[in-house]
């Protein structure tokens, strides 16, 4: 539900902003992580990582447990 994942997105704004803006760019917005990184000034490889610490987040949120960072 996209509520449920804006509402958690919301949340990853609060403690990491810079993980919560990969997924707006990514999920909501459809860039690839190349134009992310280009975008941020980040290497793609920094910006998958930042992904995939996002994603773990969220997923974790969405389950209603406790996120850890």
């Amino acid at each position: 539900d996209v509520g449920r994942i804006s509402a958690a997105v919301d949340d990853l704004l609060a403690v990491e902003p810079l993980l919560a803006e990969v997924v707006g760019l990514k999920y909501f917005c459809g860039f690839s992580f190349e134009e992310i990184a280009a975008m941020k000034g980040l290497s793609e490889r920094t910006v998958r990582r930042h992904w995939v610490k996002a994603r773990a987040y969220l997923q974790a949120a969405l389950r209603g447990q406790e996120p850890s960072m």
